[in-house]
């Protein structure tokens, strides 16, 4: 699942700007412009576009209307755009309290209010963090690809979202809430970590986990997710309730492709039911 792009993306956006408003005095303003960039062989790579950009005191520039195009092989790939943000020459960080938006293939995030490093290549966005990943499943989990549904979607919403594009890490907090056809978690930390492909390698979430499917619930204050292995691996006190029945133990262990599950050590299992517990956490 690439998810990585949108952040370098905010990050050259403000980035692009940089030698058209540098050089305009307190009070001057720029109508319409346009900043393409280009690589080493001279194809152009993007664009940023504005409406408006006024140089204000303090040192920073308004830019109104700002929207960046990325190409690839000739096509618009990305675009981000927000009403206005605030670019500070000095400091090289960007600011507004407005809406931002970043729309690609299988992806979109919006958002409400952020701050972006352009020296370290990090974003902050404040509010209203939303991430949509059509078909997410495929990506992470290809052995299963056959058995999941198209055109499905993830979809992760959190108060805050931290960005850091050079560590290639995406970081929700408070209220955190992931939903997509296999299940449901609620938790107050989620962290991915992505690879040199873009690809997510590992997903983790803490404080107050709790995953959803079916009618059965995973508990647990801390879940790791190996994306390579298809393990999910829960800590801290972990139970898994289904119904009246409950397995609990240091640590619980389950695949999402294989139905296996392993709790060890000091493994408990309470059973009501005579149907017992189901050990495919993700099976109907």
């Amino acid at each position: 699942m690439k998810l990585s792009r949108p952040w370098g993306i905010l990050t050259a956006a403000c980035a692009l700007a940089l030698p058209v408003l540098a050089q305009q005095d307190l009070n001057m303003e720029i109508s319409g412009f346009r900043v393409p960039e280009y690589d080493s062989q001279g194809v152009m790579t993007s664009q940023l576009f504005g409406d408006r950009a006024e140089v204000e005191g303090g040192g920073e520039v308004k830019i109104t209307g700002l929207r960046v195009e990325f190409y690839k092989a000739g096509k618009t790939v990305v675009t981000v755009t927000s009403p206005y943000c605030f670019y500070n020459q000095k400091t090289r960080e960007a600011h507004s309290d407005a809406p931002v938006a970043a729309d690609m293939e299988r992806l979109k995030m919006t958002g409400r209010g952020f701050l972006l490093q352009a020296s370290n290549s990090t974003v902050r966005v404040f509010d209203d963090s939303r991430v949509t990943i059509k078909d997410a499943m495929k990506q992470v989990v290809a052995d299963a690809a056959a058995n999941v549904a198209s055109n499905t979607e993830t979809v992760i919403t959190s108060k805050e979202l931290f960005l850091d594009y050079k560590a290639r890490k995406a970081r929700f907090e408070k209220n955190v809430h992931v939903k997509d056809v296999k299940m449901e978690m609620f938790c107050d930390k989620l962290e991915i970590q992505t690879g040199s492909d873009n690809q997510i390698d590992w997903i983790g979430a803490s404080t107050g986990v709790r995953i959803l499917n079916e009618g059965r619930e995973a508990l647990a204050g801390k879940a790791t997710y190996d994306a390579k292995t298809d393990e999910f691996l829960l800590e801290d006190n972990p139970r898994l309730v289904d119904g009246r029945n409950m397995l609990m133990g240091e640590q619980i262990r389950f695949w999402r492709t294989n139905k296996r599950m392993v709790c060890s050590p000091s493994a408990r299992l309470v059973v009501y039911s005579d149907k017992g517990m189901k050990t495919d956490f993700f099976g109907k």
